[in-house]
């Protein structure tokens, strides 16, 4: 696990993913399938709840790992 300071690796991790989290909205590569997934779950769907999930776990990291309080 990284440590709980804010170190040079830290915030280089924090940009990278914010930039990667952006693209990944964007999502202009995708093509918009109507297939089901599960029989049930539309493909759209399926990529915004991963993408959902995907940035709550990076914003639980950021307020541990970068948003420190200064004592």
């Amino acid at each position: 696990m990284l440590p709980l300071m804010p170190t040079t690796l830290n915030k280089t991790i924090a940009w990278g993913g914010a930039l990667a989290l952006l693209v990944l909205h964007l999502d202009f590569w995708r093509d918009r399938g109507t297939a089901l997934l599960m029989g049930w779950m539309p493909q759209e769907l399926a990529w915004r709840m991963g993408w959902m999930l995907l940035s709550t776990l990076y914003l639980v990291w950021f307020c541990r790992a970068i948003w420190v309080e200064e004592d």
